[in-house]
């Protein structure tokens, strides 16, 4: 047994998302396989929170300091069992509000340099999680790790948990290739998609909420770190929308999220 005190919000949360992803697991039509991956990933998580409530020390401290990092990637990856095949009518709802936000902008007339940083932000927004917590780290305000995890945990596993009943693919995987997808950036982050991610659309866009998350939650500790996190949160959302790895109702829902859970947990002590 465990002392259910000992036991923080974030990972608690972190096994409440796979107690979630195991039921639904029972409830969709999966593959074996991919049902017992979710499963072994769910087993994986409860281990490390029981290990970690159970060795209580400086190092064991530390660690689970980081541990929400590593249940974040695990949840996502176990979340991209449940993509067997894509949904025409949400693929059609998501491509109608593009065509009501977008219209016909196809972003041909941005300048170079701002594609350039705009595809890097995006193709670097997987540091922004682990990054933000490194930041209250090095400024020894490690004492928010579990507010730091808990509104960023929260910004992840709403849009990740969304995807067994809203299966989409992302717009780069169904349109056709546009002339600016040859230089060698976009040819890099088209191939750093289709590499590594689940290849599958989450609405909200995890990717916005997690980085806004990350920027939120470093105000209190670091405002400067807060700002700075901020405007690369903002240009994530923006670069996902024109290099087309979300739709605009991805992001733009996606940073109102935050938001709202940032401001769901102003009053709650942690």
């Amino acid at each position: 047994m465990i002392d259910a005190s000992a036991v923080r919000v974030s990972e608690a949360i972190g096994v409440a998302y796979f107690l979630y992803l195991s039921i639904v697991a029972l409830m969709r039509r999966l593959p074996i396989a991919r049902r017992v991956r979710v499963w072994a990933a769910a087993a994986l998580v409860v281990l490390v929170v029981v290990v970690s409530v159970r060795s209580p020390s400086a190092a064991v401290e530390q660690l689970r300091n980081w541990t929400p990092a590593l249940v974040i990637l695990v949840a996502y990856f176990a979340t991209g069992a449940f993509f067997v095949a894509p949904s025409a009518r949400v693929e059609h709802w998501l491509q109608r509000w593009d065509d009501r936000i977008l219209g016909r902008r196809t972003f041909d007339r941005l300048s170079p340099a701002l594609r350039l940083y705009l595809d890097v932000v995006y193709d670097g927004c997987f540091l922004m999680i682990p990054g933000g917590f490194a930041v209250l780290a090095w400024t020894l305000h490690s004492s928010y790790a579990d507010r730091y995890w808990t509104l960023v945990s929260l910004a992840e596993f709403i849009p990740f948990g969304t995807l067994p009943w809203l299966p989409a693919r992302p717009p780069w995987a169904i349109e056709p290739r546009r002339a600016i997808d040859r230089s060698p950036v976009r040819r890099f982050s088209l191939f750093w998609v289709n590499h590594t991610s689940i290849r599958a659309n989450t609405f909200p866009s995890g990717h916005a909420s997690a980085s806004l998350a990350a920027a939120l939650a470093l105000w209190p500790a670091v405002p400067w770190a807060a700002v700075l996190f901020g405007i690369l949160a903002v240009s994530i959302a923006v670069g996902s929308v024109i290099g087309r790895f979300h739709y605009a109702i991805d992001a733009i829902t996606g940073l109102l999220l935050a938001v709202l859970i940032w401001a769901c947990l102003l009053r709650v002590p942690l």
